[in-house]
């Protein structure tokens, strides 16, 4: 029989082969990549409401710890904001990719391979610590919450980006399944707007509790946990519309995907307090 650390270890390994996998592809993808202008200023309009914008106004730079970057989305946006910003993965097929799209921007980002769900001690003081489409990923998200919080500077900000599976109950849930298999066989039939596999097998998703969330309360519940404070769980409104108006109508009636964004701070200490 296999140790917890070999199991661990082997679970570990499949979730880095599976983004590998999916490097290439990636930013071909509807919700992931930004494929159209009205995305990228969307996208650029939310992460300036959160980080603020350094570029084009007069606050100063702030330290923005990009978790699970991918190829970059989040980091490069932020980067084009003004910002100071790391980005780390552990999939290396990944930040290749977002090493080739900053140097192609002109962009300076700090890249590092790094777990995203237990952070190097020696990733600290951030004023923003910000993940996109990674709690959902993880085994054990409180643990990587509480790596997030001490990765970020006292009164820092945690923001996480991610979404949840609401589908209908009833009738109009068949329905809208219904119409999710008439989109899937319509894709495969035309040969998909893209080929990617960066899916998990039974036996890894049946270990992420978020990867099927049915609303936001999960989310709000571990951000509490992990001793952060103001938290506030938003619906991404104008991302949903935008993207939704570039997806065929039976794509967005069977879709029962939508973004949200969750923010909270980490505690100030008071001068009373060690």
């Amino acid at each position: 029989m296999a140790s917890a650390s070999d199991d661990d270890r082997r679970f570990t390994a499949e979730l880095i082969a599976a983004w590998d996998r999916g490097a290439a592809t990636y930013d071909a993808m509807p919700r992931h990549g930004i494929l159209h202008d009205d995305e990228w200023r969307a996208w650029r309009r939310l992460l300036a409401a959160i980080l603020g914008d350094a570029a084009h106004s007069r606050i100063a730079p702030r330290r923005i710890l990009d978790v699970g970057t991918g190829t970059g989305v989040v980091a490069l946006l932020a980067a084009e904001l003004g910002h100071d910003v790391t980005g780390v993965d552990l999939s290396r097929e990944m930040l290749a990719r977002a090493r080739s799209k900053a140097a192609e921007a002109g962009l300076p980002v700090d890249w590092r391979v790094a777990d995203a769900a237990a952070l190097p001690p020696d990733l600290v003081g951030f004023d923003v610590v910000i993940a996109r489409h990674v709690l959902w990923t993880l085994p054990r998200p409180d643990r990587a919450l509480t790596s997030w919080r001490d990765a970020a500077r006292a009164g820092g900000l945690i923001v996480v980006i991610d979404g949840t599976n609401r589908r209908p109950p009833g009738p109009l849930g068949d329905v809208q399944r219904a119409v999710g298999r008439l989109a899937d066989r319509l894709a495969a039939g035309n040969g998909g707007e893209v080929s990617v596999d960066h899916s998990y097998p039974a036996w890894v998703r049946a270990r992420l509790p978020l990867a099927d969330q049915r609303d936001t309360r999960p989310i709000a519940e571990l951000l509490a946990t992990a001793g952060l404070e103001r938290v506030v769980v938003r619906p991404t409104r104008e991302l949903d519309r935008v993207e939704g108006s570039h997806q065929p109508l039976v794509v967005r009636i069977a879709d029962p995907w939508r973004r949200y964004v969750a923010t909270a701070r980490t505690p100030i200490l008071t001068a009373s307090q060690p």
